[in-house]
């Protein structure tokens, strides 16, 4: 299990261009690392895990140069979520805009019970960027991803667990301890066994998603190859037994 952790809490997290790029070439080395199954992105202080991009970097952006910090954000958080690697967000506060779409393009969200989390782009007359509104739909569904980004409402841990934005929520004294749990246990697991699921999930969201459980079976008389794989078939036939 390796950790990402966003360290500017005196600005809330905020991401500049050299984080983005942290990010990225941290994903780049985690890949090669054949020990590594499965990251935590987390953030450092309680009050936010991201309050999405760094105003200052905002401020100095032209029309030209906008369209290069979209394209940089974008290839950034694709790169979490089609990365191989299972990605785990440990959201300890607020998850706004870009902190909110970076939460998205991971696998999977834990939060401190007091987080909000929201896209308020619109009230800088802005679209959420770095394919927020998309990531959103693929979590939440076309007419919530629109309610969140259009009136640029905050909502609490508990609506966004409720609504399948997050996976759990926990009191903030409990979330390190959760998020540790449940990432040592996927790490645990056979990895390419994760991985399928990965891509099994990502197809099934796709315009040939009806067509994604033919791809199980492939998958699996691959994995009968897999040495954890098979461990855990054994494991699950002495239960049986017993």
């Amino acid at each position: 299990m390796a950790r990402l952790v966003l360290n500017k809490p005196q600005k809330l997290n905020v991401l500049d261009e050299q984080m983005l790029g942290e990010m990225e070439r941290s994903f780049d080395e985690w890949e090669r690392n054949g020990d590594v199954t499965v990251v935590v992105v987390g953030a450092a202080g309680e009050r936010a895990f991201c309050a999405g991009a760094d105003i200052a970097t905002l401020a100095k952006l032209t029309e030209a140069t906008m369209r290069d910090w979209e394209l940089l954000g974008n290839r950034v958080l694709d790169r979490i979520q089609n990365s191989p690697l299972i990605s785990v967000a440990s959201i300890p506060g607020h998850a706004l805009g870009g902190g909110l779409t970076l939460a998205a393009a991971c696998d999977f969200r834990i939060a401190a019970d007091h987080s909000g989390l929201g896209q308020p782009e619109i009230d800088l007359g802005w679209v959420p960027g770095w394919g927020g509104v998309a990531r959103l739909v693929r979590l939440i569904g076309h007419g919530r991803a629109l309610d969140l980004s259009m009136t640029g409402r905050r909502i609490t841990a508990r609506e966004a667990e409720t609504i399948g934005l997050l996976n759990r929520v926990v009191p903030l004294a409990e979330l390190e301890a959760a998020v540790t749990a449940f990432a040592g246990d996927l790490s645990g697991r056979s990895r390419e066994a994760l991985r399928g699921i990965k891509v099994l999930a990502a197809a099934a969201s796709s315009p040939r998603g009806p067509e994604a459980h033919r791809f199980d079976a492939l998958l699996n008389s691959s994995l009968l190859n897999d040495e954890r794989g098979q461990a855990a078939i054994r494991r699950f036939l002495e239960r049986k037994k017993s």
